[in-house]
């Protein structure tokens, strides 16, 4: 798939849009950090839904800029814009939950760049802040490993996508203590259920803890995939038929996997 990033600078951190708001093109292009010229372009490929007409003007709202800063997202993940636009189209048969939550899911999981240097792991300022604020919650996240000290004393996450999850959590609203607290119980299965499926593997495909390091790193690197490959689609699943029961939406507004047919 060939990558067409985004070459505009990122915009700058904004406060949430509320759904009352209405923005000129101009306004538009501001608020998401794009070009008039690019905002026109992404119209022209049905990326992003017309404007609204209200008496004789043209103008534009949340959704819009939701959309453009999917389409950025997408974009630095690596997307062209033939995948996205094939993103945007299922979720407009599927529903626009669906979409958004499939493609920043993506968007998250491959973020620009293939090293975990410590830019991505950097916490924002006001990550840091409120976490500090937060007696030994940042003690207990680095006893799961989900934050480290760094060797100036400070500290940093040791996973771009955790990092990238709680700064967009923070901006969508939840407080920071919930962040952590659902950060923790997270963590917390996360590493039951890779006891269970390394007890599992060693129970049934030999015990190699007098073995060779190399035989133990061959076989993770098969065991590794299968059971990220497990534990991310059946979230999805679970994920998906909590929301439907608790919002009641069907099947077709929110599929249990991307490819169920509608």
């Amino acid at each position: 798939m060939t990558a067409e990033r985004s070459n505009e600078a990122e915009p700058p951190v904004l406060a949430a849009v509320t759904s009352e708001e209405l923005f000129t093109v101009d306004e538009l292009a501001e608020r998401s950090g794009m070009t008039v010229r690019n905002i026109r372009a992404h119209q022209s490929r049905r990326l992003l839904h017309p404007p609204r007409r209200v008496g004789r003007r043209s103008v534009y709202d949340g959704s819009h800029v939701e959309r453009l800063s999917l389409i950025r997202r997408l974009q630095n993940g690596g997307f062209s814009l033939a995948a996205i636009r094939a993103l945007v189209r299922a979720g407009n048969e599927a529903g626009e939950l669906a979409l958004a939550w499939r493609a920043e899911a993506i968007a998250m999981r491959f973020l620009p760049g293939d090293e975990f240097d410590d830019a991505k792991l950097e916490i924002e300022p006001e990550g840091m802040a409120a976490l500090l604020s937060q007696p030994g919650a940042l003690e207990r996240l680095e006893s799961f490993g989900i934050a480290r000290r760094t060797p100036g004393g400070g500290w940093q996450g040791t996973h771009p996508v955790l990092v990238e999850a709680g700064r967009r959590a923070r901006e969508m609203g939840l407080p920071s203590p919930e962040i952590t607290r659902v950060q923790l119980e997270i963590a917390a299965q996360a590493q039951a259920i890779a006891r269970e499926m390394v007890n599992t593997f060693r129970a049934y495909f030999g015990d190699h803890e007098t073995g060779s390091r190399a035989r133990v790193l061959e076989d993770y690197a098969i065991l590794g995939p299968i059971a990220t490959a497990i534990v991310t689609a059946t979230f999805e699943v679970q994920m998906a038929r909590v929301v439907r029961e608790q919002f009641g939406l069907t099947a077709d507004q929110l599929p249990d996997a991307p490819n169920k047919p509608g």
